[in-house]
């Protein structure tokens, strides 16, 4: 006689809400796909920018952390009740559309984070907002794998090289060693330190800030001790890298230029970087000591959440919803094809036939470095010196950078960050109006100083008729043009002239705004409207 199996109804029913939760395979492989198609060229170009770039080599390991954080919750989240919000769908229709402005606007930020934002959605969409607050960590833990967009690194950069430079100036005039500093670049007897952008500690700050965050969460349970440890990560990351800047100057000096040029330089920021996670470990050590924490007395995970949801009168719209998400990602992949295929690229005069002489001013072409080449990209680039009507004044060099498109993130370097990098100072910034073809239009207008030099610079993006002085707008209009006119061609054009030992400021920018005025009538046949 076989033994009867009693099944109670409610083991039934919890069974039969557990499939219905799930989601054909199929479904998973056809979003998989549609991921693949929007963002495969976008991935790669992360994956070999964390490779090339110095800056965010920590990349690969937060979508690993991230992972691992989901799988050790992983009974926790199957204990989240599923609740699909229609409000998912609001999500992804603003993830693809932050996509197609990041591609045809050449903004690669905007198009790597639209795919998180895209990944919220459909977690919202099939899952709801409880599983989304579940997963809330993890998720937003992955933008520190996107780089940050140039345009505000850049502003980030040369603040924290002069802040690196001064720091490090005053440790050693502690120490004794005599030091000189301009701007960025700090002078000693032995040699010349300038620091760079590699130096500014910029490398290190995003390192540490992702490590104090991993640090945080698998060493602390206290979330204020987590968030001060992040903050300890910023200034921690600056006095350890001038620290390296300052034992780089007693190499330099007590040894020799080369030794500290050469493998104690590349050595001495892995060895900091080291120094500055002892900081953080000895840090959190007096802080576990001075504010012991509490027992603590719940054994769920933090990113568990149980909510009872109203499932009276709930209808299976699973597949309409999967119709609708999918059916959103395919036109956006058709679209952004088409768009791409078809861009308009405008007929346009050579900037090397550009004028060399522009009544009384005598132009001579000059060459760029490799090294400066491949910083700037694919682009056209005119690079020629005119020496002045007067032989007494100074010349005034004249650069022209322009890209026929820029969707794949070529876009021109502003001076305002390519010129303090080269150790220029500004001492003066203003934004001056320039007469242009259809009237007035604004240019950046700044002086600076180097070694002992001074020198007036000027100027502006310029890009289908329109000028602006802002990178910002520049940006901007870059967008609003891809998507209007289909074109994502632009240009910076950039004046530049020395200030002579017996001239005075005004009378050097009299002359530079002089060639100005012959060289805007002539643009628009070499950046076309």
């Amino acid at each position: 006689m076989r033994d009867s199996v009693q099944v109670s109804p409610a083991s039934v029913v919890k069974k039969e809400a557990w499939v219905s939760e799930r989601h054909p395979w199929w479904q998973g492989a056809i979003f998989l796909t549609l991921i693949v198609l929007l963002y495969g060229s976008i991935l790669v170009g992360l994956a070999g920018q964390w490779h090339r770039d110095r800056n965010f080599q920590h990349g690969p390991f937060v979508p690993a952390f991230s992972l691992f954080v989901l799988w050790q919750n992983r009974r926790e989240l199957r204990e989240v009740e599923s609740a699909p919000s229609w409000t998912g769908l609001l999500m992804i229709a603003l993830a693809l559309g932050i996509l197609v402005l990041g591609v045809l606007g050449a903004e690669l930020f905007l198009s790597r984070a639209s795919l998180l934002l895209l990944i919220a959605g459909l977690i919202i969409l099939f899952r709801g907002w409880p599983f989304f607050r579940a997963v809330l960590f993890p998720w937003a833990v992955l933008f520190l794998m996107i780089p940050i967009p140039q345009i505000i690194l850049q502003n980030v950069t040369f603040p924290l090289q002069i802040l690196a430079s001064k720091l490090a100036t005053g440790l050693l005039r502690e120490i004794g060693v005599p030091v000189l500093r301009e701007g960025n670049v700090i002078s000693i007897a032995a040699m010349k330190l300038e620091v760079v952008a590699a130096c500014s500690g910029i490398r290190s700050l995003l390192s540490m800030v992702t490590l104090a965050v991993i640090y945080g969460y698998l060493m602390e349970r206290r979330n204020w001790v987590r968030v001060t440890l992040v903050c300890a990560a910023v200034p921690i990351a600056v006095v350890a890298n001038s620290f390296r800047i300052v034992g780089t100057g007693l190499m330099g000096q007590y040894w020799g230029p080369d030794k500290a040029e050469g493998f104690f330089h590349s050595f001495s920021g892995w060895l900091i970087f080291v120094v500055s996670l002892f900081m953080l470990f000895a840090l959190h050590s007096a802080m576990a000591r001075i504010w012991m924490a509490a027992p603590v007395t719940v054994s769920a995970s933090p990113m568990a959440e149980r909510r009872l949801s109203q499932e009276k009168g709930r209808q299976n719209t699973g597949m309409l919803r999967f119709l609708l998400a999918a059916g959103l990602m395919l036109m956006t992949v058709i679209g952004i094809w088409r768009r791409s295929e078809s861009e308009v690229v405008p007929l346009r005069t050579p900037l090397s036939s550009f004028p060399r002489d522009l009544r009384g001013w005598s132009g001579q072409d000059y060459s760029l470095d490799q090294d400066t080449l491949d910083i700037l990209g694919p682009g056209e680039f005119l690079t020629r010196q005119y020496d002045a009507p007067r032989a007494s004044e100074e010349p005034t060099d004249l650069f022209i950078a322009y890209y026929p498109s820029q969707r794949a993130a070529e876009t021109p370097h502003s001076p305002d960050h390519c010129l303090p990098g080269s150790g220029w100072n500004p001492s003066l910034r203003q934004v001056v109006q320039l007469p242009g073809t259809n009237g007035t239009f604004p240019a950046n207008l700044y002086v600076i100083s180097k070694a002992g030099e001074r020198a007036v610079v000027l100027y502006w993006f310029q890009a289908h008729g329109r000028m602006v002085a802002s990178g910002y707008w520049a940006k901007y209009y870059l967008a609003v043009d891809s998507v209007r006119l289909n074109r994502s061609d632009g240009a910076l054009v950039r004046l530049m002239t020395l200030v002579a030992p017996n001239e005075t400021v005004d009378a050097a920018k009299g002359r530079l705004l002089q060639f100005a005025a012959q060289v805007v009538p002539l643009l628009d046949q070499y950046i076309p409207r």
